[in-house]
């Protein structure tokens, strides 16, 4: 898969991972989600990895959201986090646990992700979290 495909899979599972922690979307509503992409839905192999790309964090999201928690500081918790931030942490969480994908990589597209769709400074936070994992 090339590194353009991994790096839109990655931004539309955080997609994903922020409309369940909005709105609990079920399985139906993630392949709809994801079949409004035409690029995506025209290659199955990436349409079928970026599917159980998000199945797999939205089915042990709990885990990821405790995982997550532990390397808060003191005093805070998930609910002071924004669900975008939240939503970036939990995908570059499972793919921390759960794949071979380099840290360096995982946590600089978190950065760039969070650049992109957070608050100024929330990268600085999500690079100090996820650099705390694993």
């Amino acid at each position: 898969m090339k590194k353009y495909r991994k790096k839109i899979i990655r931004e539309k599972a955080v997609i994903a991972t922020y409309q369940k922690l909005l709105v609990d979307t079920n399985e139906d509503e993630i392949r709809e989600y994801l079949n409004s992409d035409k690029d995506l839905s025209s290659n199955q192999d990436d349409f079928d990895y970026c599917f159980m790309f998000i199945i797999s964090i939205a089915s042990n999201i709990e885990r990821y959201k405790a995982e997550v928690a532990k390397y808060l500081k003191p005093g805070w918790t998930l609910d002071r986090l924004s669900k975008m931030e939240l939503a970036i942490l939990l995908v570059g969480c499972y793919e921390l646990l759960e794949t071979e994908q380099s840290k360096e990589v995982i946590i600089n597209e978190a950065v760039e992700l969070s650049k992109k769709y957070c608050d100024s400074d929330a990268y600085k936070f999500i690079n100090g979290l996820l650099n705390r994992i694993k």
